[in-house]
């Protein structure tokens, strides 16, 4: 059994088209201008109830084979090599036929999963969009508890499946309260920076840009920047396995 890591780009709903009037209204309560409102509406990227998944990245991390599964104006599906990597990009025009391939490969095949902030963002963010498209996912992300994450856990052993590491948490000591001190929360990019790591950023896109760019039709560039950061997370594993855990 092997180590999975992965990774999720994500965009807000259509604002005008996905929501009545009621649920905009919600949504912009409180807003004062127009570029608050716009703000707000920015926003939906980062919940799966106002957003929805364009790329889910993984990378197995004892093969360095990995995935680029993203939405796409049509399908497609290549692969390339890439710097010690094997990458499979496979272009879905369905946002549910991409989540349902990705559920269909990751039922009980690894023993430990691998995220930087999977805990409070990806692993939520798959579950709850799955099931808003009527999906069922074939584990439970969020078994376990604070200071032992699972993956796969059933209704009856919240507790089995596979180990989750989030290496957020790992690198904060499980506390990541501290708004200036040791356990503060920093991004992936100072991570790397600070470990020496090959930042997953660019001068054309970073998170902030990803609306933008599938707006624009660039979903290749944006699974591409999403196996970036996987495998950015995949080398910082490495100095957590090498330097920190115990």
């Amino acid at each position: 059994m092997q180590t999975l890591i992965f990774d999720i780009e994500t965009v807000p709903l259509d604002f005008e088209s996905s929501f009545d009037e009621a649920q905009k209204e919600y949504l912009l309560r409180g807003s004062t201008s127009d570029e608050e409102r716009e703000q707000k509406k920015g926003y939906g990227a980062l919940n799966p109830l106002t957003g929805k998944v364009v790329c889910i990245g993984t990378l197995v991390h004892e093969t360095q084979k990995g995935s680029a599964l993203y939405l796409a104006n049509e399908e497609s599906e290549d692969v390339i090599e890439h710097d010690g990597m094997t990458l499979r990009y496979k272009g879905f025009t369905d946002e549910a036929a991409l989540l349902q391939h990705f559920w269909s490969g990751m039922d009980g095949k690894y023993k430990s999963v691998v995220t930087f902030n999977g805990r409070n963002f990806d692993c939520p963010f798959l579950m709850l969009r799955s099931a808003a498209l009527g999906i069922r996912p074939s584990i439970n992300m969020m078994a376990g508890t604070r200071w032992e994450f699972k993956v796969g856990g059933s209704s009856t052993d919240r507790y089995s499946g596979a180990e989750h590491i989030d290496l957020l948490d790992k690198l904060t000591f499980n506390a990541g309260f501290d708004k200036i001190g040791a356990t503060r929360k920093f991004n992936l990019d100072f991570y790397t920076k600070v470990f020496g790591i090959a930042s997953p950023k660019s001068k054309t896109i970073a998170g902030d840009k990803v609306p933008i760019f599938f707006a624009e039709g660039r979903s290749r560039e944006i699974a591409e920047y999403c196996m970036r950061d996987v495998r950015a997370t995949s080398e910082l594993y490495e100095k957590w396995m090498e330097l920190l855990k115990f």
